[in-house]
């Protein structure tokens, strides 16, 4: 909320220090760069000009390089140097949180793994007979996860097609096709991260977690 309210009152102090014939060479510099069109900017001030380049996606948060330049165009450079300034601090801001949510997600990875019996199994491939218990457990969902797992439209209608009416059967023949495709890379960690991924629930596949 404050970077937001960084950027809007950056916008109106721009527009309170432009003098007639800037907002005149703003509106100008607009319309030849095809930003915005000229009806649209006739009346309009300064900071209702920004709003309209947000609105269109040429400019917004983390991302003034447009205003930069048309500041530094009408003779602004202090004006464009506190534009830069705040597109720097959103950028900054935005890295952050990236790197939080990204850490929070490898902790919530970890900590679904961790304090299980069978947290050394992550490294074993899986078999068959786990995929088949997995097939059974696995709903109507499985054709959105078939593709989930780099599988075709065309895997998914052969797999139903050899298997007729047994929805089980479908799904263990899509799974192994995953096996055979990951290779050695078929593991139940590399399983069960795909399957988290997916949104499948737990107690669904945590049998796979369990000390062999």
């Amino acid at each position: 909320m404050s970077q937001l309210g960084a950027r809007i009152r950056l916008y109106h102090k721009i527009s309170e220090n432009l003098d007639e014939r800037d907002v005149k060479n703003l509106r100008s510099m607009l319309v030849t760069e095809q930003k915005l069109g000229r009806a649209r900017v006739e009346k309009a001030t300064p900071q209702e000009m920004f709003i309209m380049l947000e609105d269109s996606g040429e400019i917004g948060r983390g991302n003034l390089g447009l205003l930069v330049e048309l500041l530094t165009s009408l003779g602004q450079r202090r004006l464009a140097e506190e534009a830069r300034e705040v597109e720097e601090e959103e950028q900054r801001v935005d890295n952050s949180e990236s790197e939080k949510k990204k850490d929070l997600v490898d902790d919530v990875d970890r900590l679904a793994v961790s304090d299980h019996p069978g947290q050394d199994n992550q490294g074993v491939r899986v078999t068959e007979q786990q995929l088949n218990r997995l097939a059974g457990n696995v709903g109507s969902e499985w054709e959105s996860l078939a593709i989930h797992l780099d599988m075709r439209k065309a895997d998914v209608d052969r797999f139903k097609a050899e298997n007729l009416y047994n929805m089980q059967a479908q799904v263990f023949a899509m799974l192994v096709a995953w096996k055979a495709k990951a290779g050695s890379e078929a593991t139940i960690g590399t399983l069960c991260r795909e399957l988290r991924s997916f949104r499948i629930d737990q107690d669904k596949f945590e049998f796979l977690l369990e000390k062999q």
